[in-house]
């Protein structure tokens, strides 16, 4: 095994020991706590998915910057003009599935195939903010992402 093959091997168990003690939730456990909600959907009044922060949204997903082999969940403002606003659930719960077994290209080249195991980021091409996705609610109308700052 060569110097860097070890060091990266490392790395990732460093990582998935933070991560068991961590309430960051994964790319799985967040399309398993969607599910459920899929049940309840009412055709005539779909929820929309937004961000407890700012009024923003999730608008696609992404390799994040702060870790290559980890997701980030990209955002807009309902103002910024650029977007026909938040994506409805079934969109949403659709686009996570699609992720299981993709290979995003890191900020700065390379594959990363994501799985169910990848920890979920919030953060804008480019950036490495340390917002975590950390939990899942909702109400009649909208399925809210819940953040919260957690270290590398």
């Amino acid at each position: 095994m060569d110097l860097q093959t070890y060091l990266d091997n490392a790395v990732k168990v460093s990582r998935q020991q933070t991560l068991a003690k961590s309430d960051q939730l994964t790319l799985g456990e967040l399309i398993l706590r969607l599910e459920p909600l899929l049940q309840d959907e009412k055709a005539d009044n779909p929820r929309k998915v937004v961000y407890d922060f700012g009024q923003l949204y999730p608008t696609r997903i992404d390799s994040w910057r702060g870790i290559y082999a980890e997701l980030a969940l990209d955002f807009e403002n309902r103002d910024s003009g650029q977007s026909h606003g938040p994506m409805f659930m079934i969109d949403f719960h659709k686009m996570l599935i699609d992720t299981v077994g993709k290979t995003f290209e890191g900020y700065k080249g390379g594959g990363f195939v994501m799985s169910r195991q990848t920890p979920i980021w919030v953060a804008n091409h480019g950036d490495s903010d340390n917002t975590a996705l950390i939990n899942v609610v909702h109400d009649d109308y909208q399925i809210i992402l819940i953040t919260g700052y957690r270290a590398v």
